[in-house]
């Protein structure tokens, strides 16, 4: 009571100073620090138990890669042959066409090896669902206990926005794949529990009592009686389960997974709305046909035999010829299987046969990556060229977002990078583990800049010249797009560097009253203004080169660079002086960067002559936005990227052979 008292009298004392606005508002007065906790276990979790979560990983990627080695193996004609007689046998003959001709238009689209990737993917994962869902949701039936312990898991599961548990599943078990799998697992099991546990607690008492009155034991009742009862709702909860995997494609595609998830996020990256679409398409197709092939189950069709419906029933209820016939085309169809498998196998030891005895690549597989910009592609593949031209096999690069890919070549689940700014990534550098478990390499294209631009209409028609201008109401108002009289500034992904550094700017040049960073997904965001632009409304962005915007919306032509009062970066990008953000004579706030190679060490120290390649390699960056500039032109497919690469390293040709060469000749030391 004393304690209250004086607590009290303090409090309205010090109302003048904040003590009732700390009566009304008492969450200021502590902070709960539940981030720095989850992320302390989180980094002591991964620290001394990341091998056991690894070893996780081993049942899930020979699933996988299983099942997406026999279904890329199969020609894609017999594939629609088999599928069509699948979905036949397991819905109807209408189902059968539709998924024939659903994925004919796939394949006509261009993304046939993506959608078997997915389609590898979700099959997978469904079969993990399957197997632990159904066993929990009988547990789960079971026993009340369970059933009351496993309904805020099952609720916390379902709520939570699947880019949360990302992060930890890339840092326990790596990205990839295999990663994609475990997330789809977690996102999609629940309602295959729930339903698994409502099918059975739905199946008549009385039922079950007749079962036991007939001498069943309870495990008899549970498997002969409950369960062939409850499955048109587990069915259910599996065509649930199909469908929110398919849905995570796009999710998983930001941790490194292939597929049509992979073309949403490239498509969006480069603002390609046909890309986008034909990747969200093709989901949309897989998603129908896997609704429609799973949902039948437990209708009135279900009822007949499997014998009796289908390509089965057809077979076993046809005359002698009938069947004769029936046998030939299935003869066919594995003949034409194994044909092509055995052909696969020749072709590959052929071309692993023809690699270079002496080259110190030999046997070594190279895994890079870069961001989800597309522009990043091009010295990523003339990195790769190189690599090959030393004996190394070069993966398909990874397409993940610059704070999780570095974490990822910190843990070593990727080698390299041609893709790091060395200020603007210095913070998810020592975040993965800084000097102790990366390295930078060479500079492979200097004199880098970000910054603001406005157009160059309205900075001429009001002077404006620096941001500081800004502080004006009057001048942010004309970059108004919402309409609260504050100037909307485009800003970055949340998560990356630029969006620390503007965030860091508007406090230090004064600006948090008249401008707001917009954030979101950048490519999104740019689109818009763009949009703007081309309506003749002032625009603000920040910006950086190499980078297409440049292209669209040419500095000195259409836009100028603006200029900030004095240099103010955060700490953790580094200690900077005017000195470091001056080009040109003028201050644009930003650290001019340099992109560079960063790779894991432990791959360095095994692989000398890729060190010294990478090391040695440079690009100009007049080059990359000659590159850019193809892009935007419509050029933009992987193989018009590769292509442009290869045309570069021709153009380059002595140099780059010099590069090869001596990283050859630096294997021995």
């Amino acid at each position: 009571m004393f304690t209250i008292k004086n607590l009290s009298l303090y409090l309205i004392a010090n109302s003048n100073q904040g003590g009732l606005d700390t009566i009304l508002n008492p969450f200021k007065l502590y902070t709960i620090p539940l981030d720095d906790w989850i992320t302390s276990s989180v980094n002591y979790i991964v620290d001394n138990y990341r091998p056991f979560f690894q070893a996780i990983r081993f049942p899930i990627s020979f699933t996988l890669e299983s099942i997406q080695w026999f279904l890329l193996g199969i020609p894609p004609l017999i594939f629609l042959i088999l599928l069509g007689l699948l979905a036949w046998q397991l819905a109807s003959g209408k189902i059968a066409i539709y998924s024939i001709i659903a994925l004919s238009l796939i394949g006509f689209f261009g993304a046939w090896e993506q959608a078997i990737v997915s389609l590898s993917l979700v099959i997978t994962a469904v079969a993990f669902c399957m197997v632990v869902g159904i066993t929990i949701g009988i547990l789960s039936a079971s026993n009340e206990r369970v059933e009351k312990w496993l309904r805020p898991v099952l609720d916390a599961m379902q709520t939570l926005p699947s880019f949360v548990y990302l992060v930890p599943v890339v840092m326990l078990f790596g990205i990839g794949e295999v990663s994609g799998v475990i997330a789809t697992f977690v996102f999609a099991v629940p309602p295959l529990i729930r339903l698994t546990n409502l099918g059975i607690r739905q199946v008549s008492e009385q039922v079950v009592e007749a079962a036991t009155a007939f001498g069943s034991t309870p495990r008899q009742t549970l498997w002969e009686v409950q369960i062939p009862l409850a499955m048109p709702t587990i069915l259910a909860g599996v065509n649930q389960a199909i469908l929110l995997a398919l849905s995570m494609s796009v999710v998983t595609s930001m941790i490194g997974v292939k597929g049509l998830g992979g073309m949403v996020l490239q498509g969006l990256g480069q603002l390609n709305v046909g890309l986008a679409s034909v990747g969200g398409l093709s989901i949309v197709l897989i998603a129908v046909m896997l609704d429609r092939m799973t949902n039948v189950f437990g209708t009135s069709n279900s009822q007949i035999s499997w014998k009796e419906r289908g390509p089965i029933g057809l077979f076993s209820t046809g005359s002698k010829v009938q069947k004769i016939a029936f046998g030939a085309f299935g003869a066919t169809i594995i003949l034409v299987l194994l044909v092509a498998s055995i052909t696969g196998q020749q072709t590959q030891e052929v071309a692993t046969s023809s690699t270079g005895e002496s080259l110190p690549g030999k046997g070594v597989n190279v895994q890079s990556v870069h961001s989800s910009l597309l522009e990043e592609r091009f010295q990523t593949e003339i990195v790769n060229i190189g690599l090959r031209k030393l004996g190394y096999k070069t993966s398909e690069p990874k397409q993940i977002e610059p704070t999780t890919f570095h974490l990822a070549l910190g843990q070593g689940d990727l080698d390299y990078t041609a893709a790091h700014w060395e200020t603007g990534h210095q913070s998810f550098f020592e975040k993965a583990g800084g000097e102790q478990k990366l390295e930078r390499l060479g500079v492979l294209t200097p004199n880098l800049l970000h910054g603001y631009q406005i157009d160059k209409k309205t900075a001429d028609k009001y002077n404006i010249t620096n941001v500081e201008q800004l502080k004006d109401p009057e001048i942010a108002k004309l970059f108004d797009s919402d309409g609260d009289g504050k100037a909307n500034l485009t800003g970055c992904n949340s998560g990356w560097g630029c969006q620390v550094a503007i965030d860091h700017h508007l406090k230090a040049y004064g600006l948090q009253n008249t401008v707001e960073q917009d954030q979101g997904s950048y490519s999104a965001l740019i689109a818009n203004t763009i949009t703007r632009y081309k309506q003749g409304k002032p625009v603000l962005y920040y910006t950086w080169t190499p980078y297409w915007m440049s292209v669209v919306l040419k500095p000195g032509k259409d836009v100028i660079w603006l200029e900030v009062p004095f240099t103010s970066l955060p700490k953790e990008m580094g200690e900077f002086t005017q000195k470091d953000t001056l080009f040109d004579g003028k201050n644009y706030g930003f650290a001019i960067d340099r992109m560079r190679v960063v790779a894991n060490k432990e791959f360095l120290a095994d692989n000398p002559a890729a060190k010294r390649f990478f090391e040695l390699a440079e690009i100009p960056v007049d080059d990359i936005n000659a590159q850019n500039e193809l892009l935007r032109e419509g050029e933009n497919k992987i193989a018009d990227i590769r292509r442009h690469a290869q045309e570069w390293i021709k153009n380059h040709q002595e140099k780059f052979d010099g590069w090869v060469e001596e990283a050859r000749i630096a294997r021995g030391n």
